[in-house]
């Protein structure tokens, strides 16, 4: 059997790595993308040896124009921390692709405005009613030149106690001259992470959230839930996550 593939599947990242989170001998498959020398592994892993997310990666397996192979960049997986967030406290969403990721974005801000940024909107529900209070702007924040993607957005004002977040497909938009590209330079397909129009997993054609669909890394914790309102409506929200006035 083959140490390694040329297909998008976590099954043809090298197979000494750990899969669903777990360290394999070198580091973790989550952590493994393809660029133009091969397979590689993110910088400032712990398998990596320094903490130095700017490192150059190093490569695992040497497999000439990989990226192109692949075609384009796929996101496969989402995660986030859990929590209960303030009004105006900030909230990260990170997307693991499987190739490094360019993205050219005016530089993130906490005031909302999204002129020239990638990002994509997620809704913040009251519980009484599960409708949307204020849409939040989840804007680039960091990893370019990485697989792994931080979008970053902020509790918006009109949060409620008790309040939760989420949204029907998580569409990104590339506002102005915001662009995303991966290692091969080709223009990646705007993503939708959820939804009858998803277009993430290997084959550019699946859900990345969901009630059913783990968070990077786990095996245990899905990333959304269908979630009703103590009086009346229902929507998609992010498992664990809650907002507070203050």
């Amino acid at each position: 059997m083959a140490l390694w593939g040329k297909s998008t599947t976590v099954e043809s990242r090298p197979k000494w790595l750990g899969g669903d989170g777990a360290q394999g001998a070198s580091g973790a498959k989550e952590d493994a993308f393809a660029n133009t020398a091969g397979w590689a592994l993110r910088a400032g892993t712990a398998a990596s040896g320094n903490d130095n997310t700017s490192a150059q990666v190093e490569l695992l397996a040497a497999v000439s124009g990989l990226s192109t192979t692949l075609g384009v960049a796929n996101v496969l997986s989402v995660d986030f921390t859990a929590g209960e967030y303030a009004r105006t406290e900030t909230f990260d969403m990170v997307m693991t692709f499987d190739e490094a990721i360019t993205v050219v974005s005016a530089a993130w801000s906490a005031d909302q405005v999204i002129t020239n940024k990638l990002h994509f909107i997620v809704g913040n529900y009251g519980p009484t009613d599960m409708a949307d209070d204020g849409s939040m702007y989840m804007q680039y924040y960091a990893g370019s030149g990485t697989n792994k993607i931080t979008f970053r957005g902020t509790i918006p004002g009109t949060a409620v106690a008790n309040g939760l977040i989420g949204d029907a497909d998580y569409a990104f938009v590339a506002n102005g001259t915001a662009t995303i590209k991966d290692a091969a330079a080709v223009a990646v397909t705007l993503p939708v992470l959820a939804g009858g129009s998803a277009t993430g997993g290997p084959g550019r054609d699946a859900e990345v959230m969901g009630n059913a669909i783990y968070k990077t890394g786990s095996t245990s914790v899905f990333t959304e839930e269908t979630t009703a309102g103590s009086s009346s409506g229902s929507a998609q929200t992010l498992v664990g996550v809650t907002t507070a006035v203050s």
